[in-house]
């Protein structure tokens, strides 16, 4: 049910009540152009009652509960790290700070009393969609009103596109069908394969659950709280990528809903352009994605996993050399062992972070690792095999290494959804990331992949340390993917092996997020980004996981796909009414966390 309330202009934004008064930017309550109260009404009963009127869940934590949040104020603060909870409610997303931290409970990250509670960077109203036609009504109404449309799945996003000041959200939630068929036939061919038909609103936990009972997989997301939509739509990495390739290059039909308000089945045979974009290079700016179609694969017979940490054995610089010296030999062995079969991540570790992760007494000189390793239809004699050459290999001196011995489990034990599972959001992290080839890894002198593996660890806070995870999610099963299904994707995901990133920026989240986040920008893009640059200057970073304000960003998320993709941008997108921090088309507006404002450049 719809409910209004009566809250002064200034209230909604507390930033800013002045009017944009300028047709160059998104419309804003402050204009005299914004729909009335009767408008907002006359499209809720147009498209069945599904509006909502923003209400933040942290309003019961203030004072007169200025927004009527239905959520009890000690429940929020409780349930705040976790991303299931921000799935679950329509205005909420993981990380705050792109939405000017607005209206947070107390005790969070980022909240300062002296903020308060408005709707701020959050958006106005939300549709609570059940169908697609209520999907079209809302984005052409939208649209012809110059106001901003954001698309919200389960709203876990690093990097804030599914919210924005003064915005119209879509919640897909509700688009949450699965359905096999086994015989589906492809467009366009006589061939046939085995498919689930998946609604976008669906988490991978929901998707795992209803493939399990067919005794099929999907190439998908590891956290079972990450929906479908957003994962896809950027190419997407899991369990299985590997093997299969990416989320999206198992793709074979998507229904989209255009700001227009077009209803679009897109495939190899007809809107062959909005397909190939929304395979890789779309999240949120496109359309509305309200369903896939996607390929199953069979289950793999057993899952065997097993590892090694390795750290300096004394406290002395000798001891960090040798250190430097092992992680290189592990990063150099990475494609060998991906070509053997072996998924998994490698995670170096510095300072501080090494020992709260590793439990150490001491902060160590050098740096530390953990390897943790995966293989599909594997033995636990193959893995203990691999696990004990690997630690020869690594066993240089100076460095004490533990093996984890083997062990096995059913595949489904790997994808069983654990609500809390994700419990890092609702924190303030911003990274760097690289997709790494043999070129960058084993085909380099290993003195030089030293300096770039301590070059790209550094840290803005000296006494914080570094993370640098590679994540074994490429190789064979990217590289092998048929040109047809590769769509936009990145260029580099086929001939890369790690998803490498970087955590050594730090954010302030007290302060103002627009400055807070100015500053970990320049930060990377003067002493993390330069080092990618030198290292792996012909790839690319991944987009769902990457720094959303590197200066360097067109090559980096999109390559050389970006100016076909900002073709189609303009053609499904006409009015700019889908923006996303460096989405295709960005660098055309002007987006101010301060005023809320969204204006053309």
């Amino acid at each position: 049910m719809l409910r209004f309330l009566h809250i002064p202009i200034i209230s909604l934004l507390a930033l800013t009540a002045t009017s944009s008064a300028t047709p160059d930017c998104k419309t804003s309550p402050g204009d005299l152009t914004w729909p009335s109260t009767e408008d907002w009404n006359t499209l809720n009963q147009t498209i069945h009652g599904s509006l909502i009127k923003t209400a933040p869940a942290g309003s019961s934590c203030y004072l007169g509960n200025p927004f009527s949040s239905s959520e009890n104020c000690t429940t929020v603060k409780n349930h705040w790290s976790y991303a299931a909870y921000h799935a679950a409610r329509p205005e909420s997303v993981d990380y705050s700070i792109y939405a000017n931290n607005s209206c947070l409970p107390p005790g969070v990250d980022g909240y300062s009393k002296d903020k308060g509670c408005s709707i701020g960077g959050l958006p106005q109203y939300i549709v609570n969609a059940t169908s697609e036609q209520q999907v079209a009504t809302a984005m052409k109404w939208a649209s012809k009103l110059n106001i901003r449309i954001v698309v919200k799945g389960t709203g876990h996003d690093l990097g804030g596109r599914s919210t924005g000041a003064y915005s119209l959200s879509i919640w897909t939630h509700n688009f949450n069908n699965v359905e096999r068929r086994s015989t589906w036939r492809v467009p366009g061919s006589n061939a046939t394969e085995d498919v689930v038909i998946c609604g976008s609103g669906n988490n991978w936990g929901s998707v795992y659950t209803a493939v399990h009972k067919m005794n099929r997989t999907v190439v998908g997301g590891e956290d079972a709280t990450v929906g479908l939509g957003g994962l896809i739509q950027n190419g997407g990495h899991g369990l299985l990528s590997s093997h299969y390739g990416l989320a999206s290059d198992q793709v074979y039909q998507v229904t989209v809903v255009t700001t227009e308000g077009r209803l679009c089945v897109a495939n190899d045979m007809q809107n062959q352009d909005l397909f190939w974009a929304v395979r890789g290079a779309g999240g949120g700016q496109y359309g509305v994605v309200t369903e896939f179609v996607l390929k199953t694969h069979p289950v793999p017979a057993n899952v065997v996993s097993g590892g090694l940490t390795f750290y300096p054995a004394l406290n002395s610089n000798a001891s960090g050399e040798a250190s430097w010296n092992a992680m290189a030999e592990a990063a150099a062995q990475i494609p060998d062992l991906m070509d053997n079969g072996i998924t998994g991540t490698v995670t170096a570790l510095t300072k501080k972070k090494a020992t709260s992760l590793l439990g150490l007494k001491e902060v160590l000189p050098g740096v530390s690792a953990m390897l943790s390793f995966t293989g599909f239809n594997m033995t636990t004699k193959s893995m203990n095999f691999t696990l004990s050459q690997l630690a020869s290999r690594l066993n240089v001196g100076n460095v004490n290494i533990t093996l984890q011995l083997p062990s096995s489990k059913d595949y489904w034990e790997t994808t069983k959804p654990d609500p809390l599972s994700s419990a890092s959001c609702g924190s303030v992290s911003i990274m760097t990331s690289h997709l790494l080839g043999r070129r960058e890894l084993s085909d380099i002198a290993k003195a030089k992949l030293v300096a770039y593996l301590q070059d790209i660890m550094a840290s803005q806070d000296p006494t914080a340390g570094s993370m640098l995870l590679f994540g074994l999610q490429a190789g064979k099963g990217t590289a092998s993917t048929p040109e047809e299904r590769r769509g936009s994707t990145l260029p580099a995901w086929r001939t890369a092996y790690a998803h490498t990133m970087a955590y050594g920026a730090s954010v302030d989240a007290t302060g103002d997020p627009n400055q807070s986040m100015r500053d970990v920008a320049s930060w990377l893009d003067s002493t993390c980004e330069p080092v990618w640059k030198k290292w792996a200057p012909e790839s690319g970073s991944y987009m769902n996981e990457g720094n959303p304000f590197a200066s360097n960003w067109k090559h980096d998320f999109y390559g050389e796909n970006y100016n076909r993709l900002l073709e189609i941008k303009h053609k499904y997108d006409p009015t700019g009414s889908l923006f996303v921090w460096s989405g295709v088309g960005s660098d055309e507006w002007s987006h101010d966390l301060h005023s809320g404002l969204l204006c053309r450049v």
